[in-house]
């Protein structure tokens, strides 16, 4: 108890002593506006995370700010890929009048589908009578992955991908001018995304991005430093599931006294059950006397009744 009492004053001590150093934000200065506002960024961010972390499923955040593609799983990153040339089109600046909203934030988005699917194109039932899922086919194994491909999610949002070869020289590079191009005329007149972001990869990046999405696989979009996301249909954070009670200990039977089974006799080999022999006595120990007394008197029996006419014989 004395324990807790002094942790519990040490605690309130170090507050009262770190309370001003930390309203002043540590640098003697008082916070401003853009303090509090990274404060929510931040508070928005790890709000999201914790819900989708508590899904136990994997999920990427798209990190805007640092350029980065992270796959994580309950709070952990498993994988980093840098997006240098990562370029976001349809954020919304940041007024300093307006207080953003949490979704505008961090915003989460599901993936619907992604270009050139195996998933999307299965095989019809004449196929598989014919041999098409054979493991011998050719074509059983997945195509490879495109070298541009969209990535479109099940709101008005919309990632290009573009690999790009190491060296490729100048028809690669017309590939990628191509595929920018592309991007830019029908960003947002096709597809109608409201948000579309397009990145530039090398090849073999690329398509392990390609092979790891599957649909309804969420992702986490961060935006940058002085920008907010627009209202595109984000999702709200996923409820985590409520933990179950746990179940009440049941009442411990009552064993009855004693042992709850007797011990049969020995058998011999004939199959006569022995007599139960007598525990044997300790050394030293006296024989069991014989009461005190003496043996019990035999008490005698009862006379015979007498005959009432006398005894005499008949005539």
């Amino acid at each position: 108890m004395g324990a807790r009492v002094s942790r519990a004053a040490a605690v309130i001590l170090l507050a009262i002593v770190a309370g001003p150093g930390l309203l002043r934000g540590g640098s003697g200065n008082p916070p401003t506006r853009d303090d509090f506002e990274s404060e929510r960024r931040r508070v928005a961010a790890l709000e999201s995370e914790m819900a989708l972390a508590s899904t136990r499923k994997p999920y990427l955040v798209l990190d805007l700010e640092s350029k980065t593609l992270r796959y994580r799983l309950m709070g952990m990153t498993m994988r980093e890929v840098p997006l240098p040339g990562l370029r976001a089109k349809g954020l919304v600046p940041a007024s300093p009048g307006t207080q953003s909203t949490p979704p505008s934030l961090a915003g989460i988005f599901t993936v619907s589908e992604k270009d050139n699917d195996p998933r999307l194109n299965p095989l019809t039932p004449e196929q598989v009578e014919a041999g098409a899922d054979d493991e011998n086919v050719a074509n059983v194994l997945p195509p490879e992955p495109p070298k541009s491909y969209r990535i479109k999610f099940k709101q008005p949002v919309v990632m290009r991908v573009t690999g790009h070869e190491s060296g490729a020289g100048v028809r690669g590079g017309w590939a990628v001018l191509r595929a920018l191009w592309d991007g830019l005329r029908g960003g947002g007149g096709k597809d109608g995304a409201r948000l579309e972001f397009s990145v530039r990869l090398e090849a073999g990046t690329s398509a392990e991005v390609y092979r790891s999405l599957i649909p309804d696989l969420r992702w986490l979009v961060l935006p940058p430093r002085g920008f907010s996301l627009p209202q595109a249909g984000q999702e709200p954070p996923p409820k985590p599931k409520t933990a179950r009670a746990a179940p009440k200990p049941l009442p411990k039977p009552i064993e009855p006294p004693g042992v709850p089974f007797q011990i049969p006799s020995p058998v011999e080999e004939n199959g006569v059950q022995m007599k139960p022999s007598e525990p044997p006595q300790e050394e030293g120990t006296a024989p069991d006397a014989p009461p005190p007394g003496g043996p019990p008197e035999s008490t005698p029996a009862d006379p015979l009744p007498e005959d009432p006419g006398g005894g005499g014989e008949p005539d």
